[in-house]
């Protein structure tokens, strides 16, 4: 066995592979349980489209501090369990929380629906999902020893992660359809989900310890250690905006609008996301496609995919077949940009190393998770700003055909627009290219000391 892990430093336990697996697949299920909040709010609450979009922004006032401070946290942190390890029992509280948040009474005021929903949106992604995002790299960097490993839990671990997020995809909509008809079939159905979903993402801290040492007497950051952070690494905000771009497009909560009035059948949104599956193989083959073609330009490439995906959507809504199409280019454009995220972060982290700097992977992380949250509260705002001037209102047995208009355009033409200037902006991602160089010189040193 040792002579095996020696020949192969790349190789990783298929315990510890499924293990660290599962908080990335739960933490992904809450991601999708979350883009059915704005139909929760409007169409079982009764509440106005605008305010709903509006709370949810609002709550990233909150995360602007608690990212920062969370990321500054992590990277404080040198305990008995590690550096991130300790915080992964944020999983549990944002389950619980997210059922709550599902939960609010159907006879409250809508003053009482705004601030439980509010406050348990707080408390979901503000606390929780944030400390979760600060201690993502952290946690990785000194649990897989090489960059192999962590490439392998990118791709290879994406399809699980996939999996599992397709399988709610699926399932939730034709559940929704039959179960969520009250506010309480809404509490009900969430804790169907949350109950397994956050006993599987408490796995990975009980299994996968950290056991690499990172220079742990030069990981003592201060603050002003975040802010050059932020002015000296500018691919930092090349990735921070890939992620408040797919944030904003993926977390803006429109695609359940869509079905439901636009293509006119909510069952047939879990059937034609499952086509995406199709996509699923290519994760096999990411490690040798990343050998040939750079990750920014990967990213740019799938943008392009989302681009025409998303006008696909806007003209053929009522076109099985082509949606079905439209929705094959959506699941291998995200690929890229879903799994290769924590791999850049983890790159501008050695670029900080490389420089002379402190390598802030929890900074970097929060930073990530922030951009995660900031768009999917600008997408929330927008669609309730866009229903809301459209005359939506989801109490209504029909919509006006001003109101079906608009959700096209959010659906398709708003994802196209942003994903074509993505594609222009990761034309100049070359950190990747620079990393060989990196990473050989940052080894000498550590060989060195």
């Amino acid at each position: 066995m040792a002579k095996s892990t020696k020949s192969n430093p790349d190789k990783i336990g298929i315990g510890k592979f499924w293990a660290w697996q599962s908080r990335s697949a739960s933490g992904g299920i809450n991601f999708i349980i979350l883009s059915f909040l704005a139909i929760y709010c409007t169409d079982a609450l009764g509440m106005p489209a605008n305010i709903t979009g509006m709370l949810l922004l609002a709550s990233k006032v909150i995360d602007a501090v608690t990212d920062l401070f969370a990321g500054y946290l992590v990277d404080k942190t040198n305990s008995k369990l590690g550096k991130g390890r300790p915080y992964e029992f944020a999983i549990l509280g944002a389950w619980l929380a997210t059922w709550l948040m599902f939960s609010v009474p159907g006879d409250a005021t809508l003053a009482v629906k705004s601030i439980w929903v509010i406050t348990m949106y707080i408390a979901v992604q503000s606390i929780c999902m944030t400390l979760l995002a600060a201690c993502q790299n952290p946690y990785m960097v000194r649990a897989f020893r090489t960059n192999g490993q962590r490439v392998k839990l990118a791709t290879f671990g994406g399809i699980v992660i996939m999996v599992a997020c397709m399988a709610v995809s699926i399932s939730f909509p034709m559940l929704m359809n039959r179960i969520a008809t009250s506010p309480a079939g809404w509490s009900t159905l969430v804790a169907m989900v949350a109950v397994p979903a956050g006993l599987i993402g408490i796995l990975r801290f009980v299994f996968v310890k950290e056991t690499v040492m990172i220079e742990e007497h030069e990981e003592k950051p201060r603050l002003t250690d975040v802010f050059t952070l932020m002015r000296k690494n500018h691919y930092v905000w090349i990735v921070t905006l890939m992620g408040i771009v797919y944030s904003l497009v993926t977390g803006m909560g429109v695609m359940s609008y869509y079905f439901k009035w636009s293509v006119g059948n909510l069952d047939l949104m879990g059937t034609v996301q499952a086509v995406a599956i199709v996509s699923l193989p290519l994760l096999f083959f990411f490690p040798m496609i990343m050998k040939k073609i750079p990750m920014g330009k990967l990213v740019m490439f799938a943008s392009i995919f989302y681009a025409i995906s998303g006008v696909m959507m806007f003209l053929f809504a009522r076109n099985t077949p082509l949606l079905m199409l439209s929705f094959v280019l959506t699941g291998v454009a995200a690929l890229p940009i879903t799994y290769l995220g924590d791999l850049m972060m983890i790159d501008c982290g050695s670029y900080n190393q490389y420089h002379g700097f402190k390598r802030m992977d929890g900074t970097i992380g929060a930073i990530k998770g922030f951009a995660g949250k900031l768009g999917a509260g600008l997408g929330s705002a927008i669609l309730g700003v866009m229903l809301s001037a459209s005359g939506y209102d989801g109490l209504l047995e029909t919509q006006p055909d001003s109101a079906i208009a608009m959700i096209n355009v959010a659906q398709g033409l708003i994802p196209a627009i942003l994903f074509t200037l993505l594609a222009f902006i990761m034309a100049g991602y070359k950190l990747d290219l620079l990393m060989p160089k990196i990473n050989k010189e940052l080894e000498e040193k550590a060989a060195k000391a």
